[in-house]
């Protein structure tokens, strides 16, 4: 049913041509074979239910001549003691019939018994997409946006996770019923929020990153830091470690950035504009990095690089052992991606079809990989900036390379 914007009030029914809405979740109950005497109920009850106040809306929609969309999946109801599937509460037989009474009945009139509901379950005819969790915070001083050399992420990433440190012990306050499972989540929240164990070691297992989100939007896209992503990869499926995740979230609301113990003035906050959300989880088969790929492993070893480059200082008596090396550098750098890309994707199984190592930024306002600045085990391997093009459709977020998790090798959908 179409709304009046001038009235607020549905006008009459018309059939759809076609199916286009945007929301978080929407839930389909078609119902393809409706008794014509119930018709009138049902839109008396589009008209009287209104949002609890928490998104939930229920629209009518007379889709005589558009069938659903294909990518919809559909829910059957079960009765078997399987452990799968999604609890609904649903009305007992013959609502509609106290509804049609109802709203026959003056107001004067006393009310009739409602009808009782029972919880059914229901199973999807497909396996259900998980997807990971991801939020975006923007940077704030004094009520305005801050922004941040792109170049210098480290200096946004490295205070936003001594927050992420911070609260944890509030995370596990919120979610602990008694000391040996505070202990548990204790040691699960450091490994999921901060990606190492106790000892300091880094862990081979799901956990949150943090990725700076340079502003490529827009007319005057200049490149500079003003949001921070928090992504929980591989977090989607496991409540426990969901749940961290959204009080982590929650909790870094409004929480100042500190350096070195001193605070900084800048507080992280909502982000009110929804497109880099958008962006940061859209889908589309042509992606390019925002920040630099950190290369898992060195492209040749040091007896090669020191070769090639003398190589290349007299190109023209080279020849054939010149463009024999070049060769492997370039078949060792696409191994090395397509690695990278296999270990972000995981079970997705999409295929690149073209990976380009782009020699500067590949969209405005993104700098050359090299002028980065890197510490540490970051520093050991080659950075670069991609194009990559999959076989098919891939829904962000994605983070590629050796710093995925620590601000580098975000990658940005560029169209289809």
């Amino acid at each position: 049913r179409k709304l009046n914007p001038v009235k607020g009030i549905d006008l009459e029914p018309e059939p759809i041509l076609r199916w286009d809405f945007d929301a978080p979740a929407i839930v389909w109950y078609q119902w393809p074979d409706a008794p014509s005497e119930l018709v009138n109920t049902v839109r008396e009850l589009s008209r009287h239910t209104w949002s609890f106040g928490r998104g939930e809306d229920f629209a009518l929609l007379d889709a005589l001549e558009a069938p659903p969309p294909s990518e919809l999946r559909s829910w059957r109801e079960t009765t078997g003691q399987d452990s799968a599937g999604t609890w609904l509460e649903v009305p007992e037989p013959g609502c509609l019939d106290v509804c049609d009474d109802t709203f026959g009945r003056s107001a004067d009139d006393p009310p009739l018994p409602a009808s009782g509901t029972r919880s059914v379950r229901y199973v999807s005819n497909g396996e259900i997409e998980v997807h990971d969790p991801v939020g975006v915070l923007a940077l704030w001083s004094g009520g305005k946006r801050r922004s941040w050399d792109a170049r210098l992420l480290r200096q946004v990433v490295g205070p936003v996770r001594n927050l992420l440190d911070e609260v944890r012990s509030e995370i596990v306050d919120v979610l602990a019923s008694d000391p040996p499972e505070r202990a548990r989540l204790d040691a699960l929240a450091q490994r999921m929020l901060l990606g190492h164990d106790e000892r300091g070691n880094a862990v081979r297992e799901p956990h949150l990153a943090v990725l700076p989100v340079p502003s490529v939007l827009g007319p005057y896209p200049d490149g500079r830091i003003r949001r921070v992503a928090l992504v929980g990869f591989g977090c989607g499926r496991d409540t426990i470690r969901r749940a961290i995740f959204e009080l982590a979230h929650i909790l870094l609301h409004d929480r100042e950035l500190r350096d070195n113990g001193h605070g900084t003035g800048v507080r992280l906050d909502t982000e009110p504009d929804g497109q880099w959300l958008k962006a940061v989880t859209g889908s589309s088969r042509t992606w390019v990095s925002v920040t630099p790929v950190i290369q898992a492993a060195q492209e040749l070893t040091s007896a090669e690089w020191a070769r090639l480059r003398a190589m290349r200082r007299v190109a023209t008596e080279s020849g054939e052992d010149l463009a024999r090396l070049e060769q492997r550098l370039r078949d060792r750098r696409l191994e090395l991606v397509i690695r990278s890309l296999r270990q972000a994707l995981g079970a997705n199984g999409a295929r690149p079809i073209s990976v380009e190592v782009v020699p500067g930024g590949p969209m405005a306002g993104v700098h050359i990989a090299r002028q980065y600045r890197v510490d540490g085990y970051l520093a050991e391997t080659p950075r670069l900036h991609l194009r990559v093009t999959f076989d098919r459709p891939v829904a962000g977020p994605i983070a590629v390379g050796r710093g995925r998790h620590v601000g580098f090798g975000l990658l940005w959908p560029a169209g289809e």
